[in-house]
């Protein structure tokens, strides 16, 4: 994954002619959040000295992003510039980042000069003087922001007429490179081998930071006996292809940064044969994402619930890429990967896609992964967090990586959200409808087996061969058959009555094979009861003994199956009246019309 991150780098620093600091410098509004800037104004007097004006606020301009100069630093202390993002206190901010990142000039050998030297000093001392009204101004400013809000704090300097940001000095420039240069050279070795490239280097790093999940903050992460002066060990990497990390890191996170059904992930490209043999069409769709993405205008076919799926526009690609999904979960300045599946090719998305066409020309609807994230989503409906994200995620690697996705385990979650929606009155019905297109859509794609049996033709043979081998047992057919005859005998009831009495005996749809074996005769007599017993629900009741019979005693499927099946019945009744009453539609089917 990561020679993939430095190649998009490569590319990246090759296709703009970075220079090391523009692939330093960080864009703060990264996140979407920060638009306002506070600016510490200093002014130049006539004699050259500087004295502190004003605190201001300003819009952020995303223009000036080379001129603000950010370069995040260690959490609790300065930033590698005076320009830092307002978290937590705005006091601390103000005196960790702002006024504390001048404690640089304690060292004597900053490689600046002695005018620069003095230049800073006396911004030092400007700010020191007026920490108090400054330090205000910026809590004010804060409270009086809306915390959606980010804002950044920075210097702004006015010499004469004109207007300068930090960025526009050549000593904040320098100082920069200083100290990364610096920040690196506590973890380095001479004359080794870089990880990623494979080459003899003057210099190698093991620090890495470019992803947070990689660390050497506690002893236990250093190989070779915990010493932490042969830590570099770990992970050398050369400066060029450190460089081309950050880059390639930082255009991903603004470019090639995703949803899937709601969880944030990175799609990262691997040239299988390099960038330079990459066409130039491929290489366009990367390039231009959020342009593809907002061609709201353009309808496109979707796998994901989210408008921007870039995925559409790469199943048609020959297998010149392979794509990695780095599903990542940020929490301040920590990094957990929550999956990492790599190396799906274009064809592999391309039958992912034929597979959800398929399914949703067999039930005249549009299946997305929302229809599985719908099951995995929430434990308990009344969390407030997703805290079935890794059940989901599974369920995606094994699709994007073609291995089997257990029946049983997926049906457990099926039934429990359609247990809760038909006790709840809720959307049993697009439960039920979205947990068939599941199946069928796993179905299709081979990750799921089905037991198959030889049966005899009979009247819903056409039915049922729609579905595919999802109902090839005579159990299957018998309890889907019983869920359709019961549907029908709820909605008569619910005309009659204005309720559903009969619901009482479906036990929450939590029937075992006894109540099952017993459900039909108690149908059957409470359709003589209200009149309602006609041809077409004869035959329906006829068919549906017919497959239970077949299926004989020992019926040996676990309680979620045996429920879904039924209550696959119950939703899909409008398809088997179609069958029964080929002529006119029956009372039952009219009302719910």
């Amino acid at each position: 994954m990561l020679v993939a991150v430095k190649e998009i780098g490569q590319l990246r620093i090759k296709q703009e002619e970075l220079d090391p600091l523009e692939v330093l410098v960080e864009d703060p509004d990264s996140n979407g959040s920060y638009k306002k800037v506070i600016a510490v104004v200093l002014e130049q007097r006539a004699d050259g000295a500087w004295d502190f004006k004003e605190v201001g606020l300003e819009e952020y301009d995303k223009a000036k992003v080379m001129r603000y100069l950010y370069k995040s630093g260690a959490a609790n202390g300065a930033d590698f510039t005076p320009t830092a993002r307002v978290s937590g206190k705005p006091s601390v901010t103000f005196d960790n980042k702002i006024l504390g990142w001048f404690d640089i000039l304690k060292e004597r050998d900053l490689p600046i000069s002695k005018e620069e030297r003095e230049f800073l000093n006396q911004i030092k001392e400007a700010l020191s003087k007026n920490a108090d009204y400054i330090r205000n101004k910026v809590i004010q400013i804060r409270e009086e922001t809306p915390n959606k809000i980010g804002i950044l704090v920075t210097l702004k300097f006015r010499q004469k007429s004109e207007e300068k940001y930090v960025g526009d000095f050549s000593v904040f420039k320098q100082l920069l490179l200083y100290q990364h240069d610096e920040k690196n050279q506590r973890c380095a070795a001479k004359n080794k081998v870089c990880s990623i490239c494979g080459q003899k280097k003057d210099l190698v790093i093991g620090n890495l930071d470019t992803y947070a999940f990689y660390t050497l903050d506690k002893i236990g992460y250093i190989t070779s006996g915990f010493k932490e002066k042969d830590a570099w060990k770990n992970f050398p990497v050369c400066r060029e292809c450190k460089f081309a990390l950050d880059e390639g890191k930082k255009y991903i996170e603004n470019h090639l940064t995703f949803k899937f059904c709601g969880i944030k992930y990175n799609l990262i490209p691997k040239f299988i044969m390099g960038a330079e043999m990459i066409p130039e069409e491929v290489l366009d769709i990367f390039a231009n994402t959020s342009k593809l993405v907002s061609l709201k205008q353009e309808a496109i076919d979707r796998i994901t619930t989210d408008e921007d799926d870039i995925l559409y526009y790469l199943k048609d690609i020959k297998d010149v890429i392979a794509l990695n999904f780095l599903f990542i979960n940020k929490t301040n300045a920590a990094e957990r990967i929550l999956l990492l599946i790599e190396d799906v090719f274009p064809s592999r998305i391309r039958r992912i896609f034929d597979a959800k066409y398929k399914t949703d020309a067999v039930f005249s609807n549009t299946f997305t992964f929302g229809s599985i994230r719908s099951f995995f989503a929430k434990s308990d409906p009344n969390k407030r967090e997703y805290d079935l994200d890794g059940y989901f995620l599974d369920i995606v690697d094994r699709v994007f990586k073609g291995r089997p996705v257990s029946y049983h385990f997926l049906l457990k979650f099926i039934m429990k959200k359609v247990r809760h929606e038909f006790i709840n009155d809720g959307y049993f019905y697009q439960a039920v409808k979205d947990g068939l297109m599941t199946i069928y859509f796993l179905q299709t794609l081979g990750l799921i087996e089905m037991e198959e049996e030889v049966m005899e033709e009979r009247v819903f043979d056409g039915l049922f061969a729609k579905y595919g081998p999802a109902f090839e047992t005579p159990l299957k057919r018998g309890l889907f058959l019983m869920g359709a005859l019961t549907e029908l005998l709820l909605r008569k009831q619910y005309k009659e009555r204005g309720a559903k009495p009969f619901m009482k005996n479906l036990k929450s749809l939590k029937m075992n094979e006894s109540d099952f074996k017993g459900l039909l005769p108690k149908i059957q007599n409470k359709l003589e009861e209200y009149n309602a017993f006609d041809k077409g629900k004869r035959i329906l009741a006829r068919e549906a003994a017919n497959y239970l019979l077949l299926a004989q005693d020992k019926w040996q499927m676990p309680l979620d199956e045996l429920n879904f099946y039924f209550a696959a019945g119950m939703n899909m009744v409008d398809e088997v009246a179609r069958i029964i009453y080929p002529d006119e539609k029956p009372e039952e089917i009219q009302i719910q019309e």
